[in-house]
């Protein structure tokens, strides 16, 4: 009933841990100056320890890059997706286009509702859910697809080539992380704005009051600024799955898989049963983090300093132990108790009540999944932490598809 994250919930479409390799010095010259041989220090017993159990991460991860090969490239490259990989920018631009002139020009009244939230309160000013937000999600679906393809190519992948970055993979990489960082920093930033200007706002050490999710519920009429928030989050995830498919699949490709099914499930689930407080707060909880990893590996891929990159790892590691772990275990703490205190069990749907003693568990079980499988990217961090005050490289066996990282020093 409430979202996450990823992100990475939330949390990126790139796994928290993907290439933390990348973040210390002593694994490879992102510019190409030394070759790139991560198969000859990993030892046998280091593969054994793989994510997802040794052998068998391995034949997974094989499968998730094989599926995405047939996904992408299946059917003579006619299936949709492979068609969808091919046009990431004209398909969306030429929607966005119709929809546009449709209103502006046209003044055709089904575009508006692309565009423009329908179902406003002219007494109170407030907004309702109406069928109509189906568009404006799908509309904003067609906006990132077409954003994201154009700023990594038009915008950070001149920026990679002319900052040195010879390796294609790594540019890939650098475009990936780059938007990623650019996405968050704007979401996390116009979440914080809602929060503050909403009654669950606390403070800026603890940013929210968990009695607040719950007051007044059910949430059915709200602001147009968190109306329109929740569901351009909504739509961000939907396309991260495509996203998901597309690119080249980390070797924790399922635990990614299951973290953006059980996302959007506790997005659309809050979002029918109207907690849509408790969602905006952990899309803020879940975003922190994201943008100071994402920045350390974007700089990292751009040759600079080792120890800089340090520093912003640490930062992450702090950010996320108290985001992901602090705030977000009050979060699930607050469904546990906090609930089951304030709402009394009434299924009434045409009044917006869907907390009952048949469904309360629902958002419990969400938050709670959510949760183990950051326990599990945070418990790989500490490994690496580990290995780094051992004296050992950095090295994150589950970052990148080990051919990747086997290209030519040379390739420009």
């Amino acid at each position: 009933m409430v979202l996450s994250d990823s992100r990475q919930p939330i949390l990126s479409v790139s796994s928290p841990l993907s290439n933390i390799a990348l973040l210390h010095k002593d694994t490879t010259d992102v510019n190409g100056q030394k070759p790139l041989d991560l198969s000859a220090s990993r030892t046998s017993s280091f593969r054994k320890s793989g994510s997802f159990g040794g052998e068998k991460g391995r034949s997974m991860h094989e499968n998730a890059k094989r599926k995405q090969r047939r996904l992408v490239e299946g059917n003579g490259g006619k299936s949709v997706l492979a068609f969808m990989y091919h046009h990431q920018i004209d398909v969306p631009a030429a929607f966005i286009a119709t929809v546009l002139i449709s209103h502006f020009g046209l003044r055709l009244p089904l575009a508006e509702t692309f565009l423009i939230l329908q179902n406003r309160d002219p007494v109170k000013g407030l907004y309702s859910k109406a069928w109509t937000d189906l568009n404006f999600i799908f509309f904003w679906i067609a906006v990132f697809t077409f954003l994201r393809a154009t700023v990594m190519t038009m915008v950070l992948k001149p920026l990679a080539i002319r900052c040195g970055v010879k390796k294609e993979h790594h540019r890939n990489r650098f475009q990936e992380e780059g938007w990623v960082c650019l996405y968050y920093s704007m979401s996390w930033s116009l979440g914080m704005y809602v929060m503050r200007n909403s009654p669950m706002w606390n403070n800026w050490f603890f940013w929210f009051k968990p009695e607040a999710f719950f007051e007044g519920y059910p949430h059915t009429q709200l602001p147009h600024v968190m109306f329109w928030y929740y569901y351009v989050q909504l739509a961000f995830w939907l396309q991260q799955i495509f996203v998901l498919h597309i690119e080249a699949p980390r070797k924790d490709f399922w635990a990614l898989l299951s973290h953006h099914t059980v996302t959007l499930l506790l997005i659309s689930g809050s979002a029918i049963s109207n907690f849509w407080m408790a969602g905006t707060a952990v899309f803020v909880v879940m975003d922190l983090a994201d943008i100071i990893l994402a920045f350390a590996k974007s700089i990292k891929y751009l040759g600079v300093s080792s120890r800089i990159c340090d520093c912003f790892f640490a930062c992450f590691m702090v950010t996320w132990l108290y985001t992901r772990h602090y705030l977000y275990g009050y979060i699930l703490h607050s469904f546990m108790f906090t609930a089951y205190e304030m709402i009394p069990f009434e299924l009434n749907i045409s009044q917006g009540k869907w907390y009952c003693k048949e469904l309360a568990w629902l958002p419990i079980l969400g938050l709670g999944l959510l949760q183990l499988l950051m326990i599990y990217w945070f418990a790989l961090i500490l490994r690496i932490v580990l290995k780094i005050l051992k004296g050992h490289n950095a090295e994150d066996d589950r970052s990148d598809d080990e051919q990747d990282d086997r290209e030519p020093a040379d390739e420009k």
